[in-house]
């Protein structure tokens, strides 16, 4: 729900309400019922902390194979209004562009996406949600729609997935300083890239401390190389492997 609720207001609109499918295995079974009352539990503190209701759903139960259940499978669909066209954060970012990442980063590797597809490990908990945390920065995100080129939030590949998505879709390189891997690829939440010009940058670090919101310049967009850390490569050849790997995977 959170990552949901970050997706809308990462165009610049106003996250309204959610429809949900909940996808369980045999309720019958105390595990499998435990799993169902939290997993709404969860939902339920969501949406009344993001003011973010449920309008519409259904539920799937009894979903199981030779007596094993599914994993659970709680999926959200959300809606959101944009009242002005002209607030639509819809761009790409500049050549020049300053990436500055809203929230705070403390490298969770806990069930991310780096374990699982470079390493096959899937372990450790799934980062933690701060309700609060998320409404105050996606609030942020909204009040300054107009300075940014583009925005997106932090999920599945942390910062340097999210980074290198906003780049490549732009066709520019990528330079970001950080080089450890629980920073550049942990998958804290209530975090958001944003592309700006450099002249605006600190005017919105500035406006972010004043509020308690954690800020930070993590990079800069141009050139034709993607450049993490102390390790680079061109843009072309990690466009080409990105954009091919669905292809390769299914031939």
């Amino acid at each position: 729900m959170a990552e949901a609720w970050r997706n809308i207001t990462t165009v610049g609109a106003l996250p309204l309400a959610i429809t949900d499918n909940m996808n369980f295995g045999n309720p019958e079974k105390p595990e499998i019922m435990g799993q169902f009352a939290y997993a709404v539990r969860g939902m339920a503190a969501a949406c009344i902390a993001l003011d973010f209701p449920v309008v519409s759903g259904n539920v799937s139960l009894y979903n199981e194979t030779d007596g094993a259940g599914i994993l659970p499978t709680p999926t959200i669909g959300a809606v959101g209004i944009l009242a002005d066209a002209n607030d639509l954060i819809g761009g790409l970012p500049h050549a020049g562009d300053v990436a500055v990442l809203i929230g705070a980063t403390h490298g969770h590797m806990g069930q991310s996406a780096l374990l699982a597809e470079a390493f096959g490990i899937e372990a450790g908990d799934a980062p933690p949600v701060d309700l609060v945390a998320e409404k105050t920065h996606g609030s942020f995100i909204r009040a300054n729609s107009k300075a940014f080129h583009a925005c997106t939030d932090l999920s599945d590949g942390g910062l340097a997935l999210a980074a290198f998505e906003m780049a490549e879709g732009a066709g520019l390189g990528l330079t970001l300083t950080a080089s450890d891997i629980a920073t550049l690829y942990g998958e804290d939440q209530a975090r958001y890239l944003v592309a700006l010009p450099a002249s605006r940058a600190d005017a919105l670090m500035a406006q972010a401390a004043t509020q308690g919101i954690p800020a930070a310049k993590v990079g800069q967009f141009g050139g034709d190389t993607v450049t993490l850390g102390g390790e680079s490569a061109p843009l072309a050849a990690l466009s080409a492997l990105y954009r091919g790997a669905f292809a390769k995977a299914v031939a």
